[in-house]
């Protein structure tokens, strides 16, 4: 009885062994009583865009949080090819083009260079539906009417002190 061979060839995202993943289109190749699969990972050009979400940045010989709205470049990625054998495939998931190149680009290690840097966000100085204007007695206590810049008085509750120390220290 004579086994048929099955191919595979389209793009796909491969899962090797030892928490390896290539992405690329795959293609099966035969060596005599061997079988390889070999991925072809497209090259990468160098691109510029702009942040999405917050990502850690190159700037300079320093790092720094890159906010929504930065603009960054990352450098270009030469293509590549990798033979691999089944017994090293975890798992193969095909998907298409455009899949397979948002995989790459997500997996791409090399820093994000800063290119302008986008003005953080503000936080407003008061919350939804407060009142804007305060009166200055509103930033007095209640009780001695020392502002957050002074001292309370010593009888007052939110002193640090009060006026008898006589014992009541249970140390």
């Amino acid at each position: 009885m004579e086994t048929q061979a099955s191919n595979f060839e389209g793009w796909a995202v491969v899962e090797l062994f030892g928490h390896q993943r290539e992405v690329g289109f795959v293609t099966t190749q035969v060596f005599g009583a061997a079988v390889l699969f070999r991925i072809d990972t497209p090259e990468i050009p160098e691109r510029e865009y702009t942040l999405e979400r917050p990502e850690q940045v190159k700037q300079g010989n320093s790092y720094l949080w890159g906010s929504i709205g930065s603009k960054v470049k990352r450098e270009g990625i030469p293509a590549k090819t990798k033979l691999v054998g089944p017994s090293a495939i975890y798992a193969m998931t095909p998907c298409t083009e455009q899949t397979a190149r948002m995989a790459i680009e997500r997996m791409i290690q090399p820093p994000l260079i800063l290119l302008e840097l986008a003005a953080a966000p503000m936080l407003p100085d008061t919350l939804p539906g407060e009142n804007v204007e305060r009166d200055e007695s509103e930033r007095c206590c209640s009780e001695c009417g020392a502002t957050p810049e002074e001292d309370h008085d010593i009888g007052c509750s939110f002193g640090s002190g009060s006026d008898d120390d006589e014992g009541d220290d249970p140390l």
